[in-house]
């Protein structure tokens, strides 16, 4: 799975016009009431799943959603949305289809949208560390931008929870020393970032970002 900077890289790509133009690259395609000739195509769609899957929509929905994280690591973000959509088209509970739309929305700003979608998620996938590391991080930065401090007590709790579980997850902690900078804690974030460094993935820290922050505060 990617986790989000991967994502924001990928939504760069966009502007927002497109989204205003296709339903089709809006999370559950716009939460808005089809057309007919949408309806027609999507009664077309899933016969052909069906047919091709032996009536199970659940493994479609998830070779699907599988198939979206696959376009977004090529960079393709309109198709990886396709996909998402799809697949929450087949089954309405696919976490990880949420997920991508979750994260999705993050990287366009859309706050908002992005943190109910992950709320969704989260209770279906709550459990996957990358999932959880995403989470966090999409909440740190809600409130960073909004001075939420309810919301970014819940982002530092959500990293220190993955921490336990997972104390070598490198986007975890990295997630977590870029929220301690939004928020001006930069001595904290120094030791997030020792942590992440002394990980087997220490080395995909991103660079710019320890710069930044050694242009706030020098290394301890």
């Amino acid at each position: 799975m990617l986790i989000l900077r991967t994502l924001l890289v990928a939504l760069s790509l966009l502007t927002s016009n497109a989204f205003a133009q296709d339903t089709n690259l809006l999370p559950k395609y716009g939460a808005q009431p089809k057309n007919e000739a949408e309806k027609a195509a999507d009664k077309k769609f899933l016969a052909s799943i069906d047919s091709y899957y032996k009536g199970d929509r659940k493994k479609a929905a998830e070779d699907a959603a599988a198939r979206g994280w696959q376009f977004l690591r090529q960079g393709n973000a309109p198709d990886a949305m396709r996909r998402f959509n799809q697949a929450w088209l087949l089954d309405s509970s696919n976490g990880s289809a949420l997920w991508g739309m979750a994260a999705f929305e993050a990287g366009a700003g859309k706050l908002n949208e992005s943190l109910a979608l992950f709320a969704e998620a989260d209770r279906i996938v709550g459990g996957d560390i990358d999932f959880a590391a995403d989470y966090a991080k999409a909440l740190g930065i809600a409130g960073a931008q909004t001075r939420s401090q309810s919301m970014l007590n819940n982002a530092f709790f959500r990293f220190a929870r993955v921490h336990e579980k997972a104390p070598q997850h490198t986007p975890n902690l990295q997630n977590w020393a870029i929220t301690l900078f939004y928020v001006g804690n930069f001595a904290e974030a120094w030791k997030k970032v020792k942590l992440a460094e002394a990980t087997p993935r220490g080395a995909e820290l991103d660079p710019r970002f320890v710069a930044a922050l050694q242009s706030k505060m020098p290394r301890p």
